[in-house]
C-alpha cells in the first residue's frame, strides 16, 4: 500500500500519488462515458443511460481494487466492474423474489454495512443498528450481485423478521468459508484475524462469541476494517491497551487497502453491543481516545487488584 500525501488526491484515495488518481479519473471517466451521460463528483458517479435508468455508482471500492493490480490492467478491470454493477441490476426481478419465500430461505443473508455508505438508502432497506456508524441490513446473495431486500418483500413471507434474521445468520455460517489466524506479537500481545472471500465475513461479528476464547465478562476489542476482515481479541487485563494499539494499525491499513471499506474504528464489544473506541495514526504511532464508559467500565475495573472488581 502506498502512503503519499498528495493535495491533489481526495480523501477516499489517498493510496494514490497524483498522477495514479489522474489516470484511475481518466479510465473511469472514459468507461462510463461510452455508456451514457456522466457526471462524477466527490467519489461517486451519476450514469445515465438512455433505456437503462440512473446509475449512482461509488468509486472507492473500484480504486482500492486497482490500485492492488498493475494500470495496465485497470481499464479491463473498470470495464468488468461497471458491466458487473449495472447489469446486475436490471437482470433481477427482486419484487418476484421476494413473493417466492421457498427461494428467499435458500438465498437471504445478512450483511453488515457502514451507514454512511447506504446514503439515503438506509430509509429503503431491512436493517438493524450495530452502533455508531454499522448496520447489519438484509440482503439477497444472488450469482451475480448482493442485492438488498425491498422493504414491502415480508409482507409476503410466514415468518417474522426476526426469525429471517436468523436463517440470513444461519446462510451465511453454512455456506461462507472464513479462515481464521491468531497473530502473537514480539510485545506480547495476541489477536485474531478472520479473513474470506465472500462479502460477508463481518457477518461473523453478530456471533463473536462463539470464536472468543476464553468468553470474557469484560467483552473484546473488534475491528471491521473491511468487508473481507474482522480482528477481534478477548479483554483479560490491562494489555488490552498495547493489543488495541497494534488493532488499530492493522485496521487502519485494511479501511485504506479495501475493497469493501467499512469502518477504521475499533469498537468495545459486550454482549452484542459495540462503543466505538477512537484512535489516531501518524509518524508518532498510535494516540487513544478513550471515551469514558470504556476508562470506567473496563480499564478501571481491570485495574483494581481483585481483577474484574464488583459488578
Amino acid at each position: 500500500m502506498s502512503d503519499r500525501s498528495d493535495d491533489s488526491v481526495p480523501s477516499w484515495a489517498t493510496f494514490f500519488d497524483g498522477e495514479e488518481y489522474e489516470e484511475f479519473m481518466e479510465v473511469v471517466a472514459d468507461d462510463l462515458a461510452r455508456r451514457g451521460d456522466v457526471t462524477i463528483e466527490d467519489g461517486v458517479a451519476e450514469l445515465e443511460i438512455d433505456g437503462g435508468g440512473q446509475h449512482r455508482l461509488g468509486l472507492q471500492n473500484l480504486a482500492q481494487l486497482c490500485n492492488q493490480v498493475e494500470r495496465d490492467q485497470w481499464q479491463d478491470l473498470v470495464r468488468e466492474h461497471f458491466d458487473r454493477v449495472i447489469v446486475s441490476t436490471h437482470t433481477h426481478d427482486l419484487e418476484a423474489i421476494g413473493r417466492d419465500y421457498d427461494q428467499v430461505k435458500a438465498i437471504v443473508k445478512v450483511r453488515l454495512y457502514a451507514r454512511e455508505s447506504l446514503g439515503e438508502l438506509t430509509e429503503s432497506t431491512i436493517h438493524r443498528d450495530m452502533g455508531e456508524d454499522l448496520v447489519s441490513v438484509l440482503v439477497y446473495d444472488l450469482p451475480d450481485a448482493v442485492a438488498t431486500v425491498p422493504t414491502e418483500a415480508p409482507t409476503h413471507w410466514p415468518a417474522s423478521l426476526d426469525e429471517v434474521f436468523e436463517l440470513a445468520l444461519a446462510n451465511v455460517l453454512a455456506q461462507d468459508e472464513v479462515e481464521t489466524e491468531v497473530l502473537d506479537l514480539d510485545d506480547g500481545t495476541r489477536f485474531t484475524v478472520m479473513v474470506g472471500e465472500s462479502f460477508f465475513v463481518t457477518s461473523h461479528l453478530l456471533v463473536l462469541e462463539k470464536y472468543l476464547d476464553p468468553l470474557s465478562p469484560m467483552g473484546a476489542l473488534v475491528s471491521v476494517p473491511n468487508r473481507h476482515t474482522l480482528l477481534f481479541a478477548p479483554i483479560l487485563d490491562l494489555t488490552v491497551v498495547d493489543t488495541l494499539h497494534a488493532m488499530a494499525i492493522l485496521a487502519h491499513r485494511r479501511h485504506a487497502e479495501g475493497p469493501g471499506s467499512l469502518s477504521p474504528l475499533l469498537y468495545w464489544w459486550r454482549d452484542g453491543t459495540l462503543l466505538a473506541l477512537p484512535t489516531e495514526i501518524d509518524d508518532d504511532g498510535v494516540r487513544f481516545f478513550p471515551p469514558a464508559d470504556f476508562v470506567e467500565g473496563c480499564l478501571e475495573r481491570l485495574a483494581k487488584p481483585s481483577g474484574f472488581g464488583p459488578n
